[in-house]
Order: structure tokens, then sequence, then C-alpha cells
């Protein structure tokens, strides 16, 4: 998963997903899986972080390696 504030402008692709930091993924069903990512940062780093509206990316692989890639997967917005 990738967490970006829209005024960055980036444009993530699944080719570039495959080198970021995975999310904890836990099956709720045969076909359902909760994921949760955390990114850690300082005070200092957290203060410079842009407010305003953020995107998460995701790129999901099934076991048998299938991957499906969401370009805006979820939108937050950040205020300090």
């Amino acid at each position: 998963m990738l967490a970006w504030p829209a005024s960055s402008g980036l444009a993530p692709t699944a080719d570039e997903m495959k080198a970021v930091e995975d999310a904890t993924c836990k099956a709720t069903s045969t076909t359902t899986s909760v994921c949760t990512y955390t990114a850690k940062s300082s005070a200092r780093e957290s203060a410079a972080l842009p407010e305003g509206t953020w995107y998460v990316s995701a790129l999901a692989t099934a076991k048998d390696h299938r991957t499906t890639f969401e370009p805006k997967a979820a939108t937050f917005t950040l205020k300090h």
C-alpha cells in the first residue's frame, strides 16, 4: 500500500507498487481479507506532511499470484 498527497501529482502504477511496503492482512472469510497499513514517522516528519486530501493505492496479490491494482483505493484528509 502507498499513501500519497493529492497535491503531489503522483500517479502510482501497479509495477511501482511492487516495491512499496506490505500491509498486514487477515482473512475474514474465504473470499475477503481486511488489511492494515501503518506508516511510521517522527513528530517532525509528520508535521512536515502536506495537509489536505491524500489517497491510498493498493496492489493485492492472491495466493495464486494473480494481482489487482486500485490506484485510489481510499481517500482521507490530513489535518495538523
